[in-house]
């Protein structure tokens, strides 16, 4: 009998280029000239409590986030558990941190949900939502940030390539930020974006049904706009929310001072001729980091995230402590997260993507046929 040959489509060889470049920046840390195995090696003092600190600081954060979604959840489900949101949010993390631009997150929560019995629209409406809210918080911070480090952020603009990762990256979030706004307050200026994409998809022959796409992106605009007006109907919980938002985001910003202690650097930092960090500033410095390595369209956005981590902090580590500094970041926030959610993707067995997207297709088509007026479609 033959054996059937393997395939290697796109998706696996670029699955395998991720792998590679993550082992390869891992393999260096690990073992360059003043990686982590020197400074263990060293008689240097490193400080493992802070570190474990900022490890759990970062854990939190995403048991703040499975508050969330049980907030929005129990707007319409008041029997569900914390312990499914926990669930939900942990789905999500792994999920989001393998796949590109954090995009493999909510689709698989999705089906976590459905089968906690929570309606698949519904579910999906709670997902937008909240990860609007955490759009808006980080832009707010983001800008809050340059206003106060100004003058550091002047500074990091030493040539075209550093000016260019800064500029592009703020505008990224910024552009996303306020379609997410348009989309959620405007009907009237969405369906005229939408009429307009309509228009350039029809005159685009080498897209394959246009009008399917066009009738795909209606689905996604009823469900901001329907997420909005549920939200929008509690203020207090509303404002619960972005606090609760806000904590989370400060708990993933603050991560990199825990680093900074662990490593004795405010105490080192004169001897070495470093500039002195405080906690205020290095969440300002790590919300710049955010928004640029953003753009790199990579799971965790690996090679980015190094770089804009060693490009904003190397004045504070110094040339000695940055390498085993941006490790000890990187297996925080990114491997130790998926090290720590992996065992919840056994909640994803038996997951069928496609029986998935029929079902959210067959519960909103009949609201996109019979409702022109996206203000009309009414909530549950």
């Amino acid at each position: 009998m033959a054996k059937k040959k393997r395939k290697f489509n796109g998706t696996f060889i670029f699955n395998l280029i991720v792998v590679g470049i993550s082992v390869f920046l891992l393999v260096q840390f690990l073992t360059s000239e003043n990686g982590l195995i020197d400074l263990l090696k060293s008689k240097d003092s490193f400080l493992i409590g802070w570190a474990l600190a900022g490890l759990v600081v970062f854990d939190l954060n995403m048991f703040v986030d499975a508050i969330v979604t049980l907030i929005y959840i129990r707007m319409r489900y008041k029997d569900f558990r914390l312990i499914d949101a926990v669930k939900v949010a942990f789905v999500g993390v792994f999920f989001g941190a393998i796949t590109p631009s954090n995009t493999g997150g909510q689709p698989m929560q999705l089906y976590v949900l459905s089968k906690k019995k929570v309606n698949i629209g519904f579910g999906s409406a709670c997902m937008t939502q909240k990860f609007i809210v955490y759009q808006y918080v980080t832009m707010a911070i983001s800008i809050f940030a340059i206003i106060a480090k100004f003058s550091f952020f002047q500074e990091s603009f030493t040539n075209f390539w550093s000016s260019a990762f800064i500029v592009l990256g703020f505008l990224t979030q910024v552009l996303v930020t306020v379609m997410f706004l348009i989309i959620c307050y405007s009907s009237k200026v969405t369906f005229l974006l939408l009429r307009f994409v309509g228009k350039i998809l029809r005159k685009i022959k080498f897209i394959k049904e246009p009008e399917k796409k066009i009738k795909r992106l209606k689905r996604e605009f009823i469900q901001f706009h329907k997420a909005n007006k549920l939200i929008s109907s509690d203020k207090k919980r509303f404002a619960v929310i972005v606090a609760l938002v806000f904590i989370q985001v400060l708990m993933i910003l603050s991560v990199p001072y825990f680093i900074y202690l662990a490593f004795d650097m405010p105490k080192n930092a004169a001897a070495q001729g470093l500039p002195l960090g405080n906690l205020f500033d290095f969440i300002c410095i790590q919300s710049f980091v955010l928004f640029t390595s953003n753009l790199i369209p990579l799971p965790g956005a690996s090679g980015g995230a190094e770089l804009a981590f060693s490009m904003y902090f190397g004045r504070y580590f110094g040339d000695k402590r940055i390498l085993p500094a941006i490790l000890l970041w990187r297996f925080i926030v990114y491997y130790g997260a998926m090290l720590l959610t992996a065992p919840f993707s056994y909640y994803t067995k038996g997951h069928k993507k496609e029986k998935l997207k029929e079902e959210l297709e067959e519960e909103l088509d009949e609201a996109i046929e019979n409702d022109v007026d996206m203000n009309a479609v009414k909530t549950e």
